[in-house]
């Protein structure tokens, strides 16, 4: 195993992760959730368990791979920190392939999960911009047929008076 150097004590271990952004749709409310992990693994998450220095100096990649894998409980994160000094390399590389594949696959589904997402805002503001142009087709119908009808009426009227007109004109 490659020479590694051991964080210093107070020093957070940091492993990154990402997640990608769901593009923000115009006018459509996002549905959103999350699954939050830590990204770095802090003081305080180093706290909740007694992680043997043996450990941390020869496996410094593993600690927060152990702290955010959400396959184990606390009490199952404890064991794996207390027995790592006794594995065999072998049995440390299969673990450590273990908790990144977890961590890949996990990641793969949180990023499928935001395409979905993503799929369903633009489906639903699809659906709002068609309801809004039948609104809106409605009211220019109703404001059509409300137009006619006056037009309709001031014809009518305007007939009447020319009827009256001529009614009222001197005869020959």
């Amino acid at each position: 195993m490659a020479d590694q150097t051991p964080p210093t004590t107070g020093t957070p271990v940091t492993a990154t992760t990402t997640t990608p952004a769901v593009p923000p749709v115009a006018g459509a409310t996002p549905f959103t959730a999350a699954v939050t992990t830590p990204a770095t693994v802090t003081d305080e998450h180093l706290a909740k368990f007694e992680i043997p220095d043996t450990v941390k100096q020869q496996f410094p990649d593993l600690v927060p791979l152990v702290i955010q894998t959400e396959s184990m409980n606390d009490d199952e994160r404890q064991y794996w920190f207390q027995i790592l000094p006794i594995m065999t390399d072998e049995q440390v590389e299969k673990l450590r392939g273990i908790l990144v594949h977890e961590k890949e696959q996990l990641s793969k589904l949180d990023q499928e999960y935001e395409q979905e997402l993503t799929k369903l805002n633009e489906k639903h503001l699809l659906e709002w911009k068609e309801h809004e142009a039948r609104e809106k087709r409605e009211q220019l119908r109703s404001a059509e047929s409300q137009t006619e009808a006056e037009e309709a009426a001031n014809e009518a009227a305007l007939l009447a008076q020319l009827s009256a007109m001529d009614d009222s004109a001197p005869q020959a």
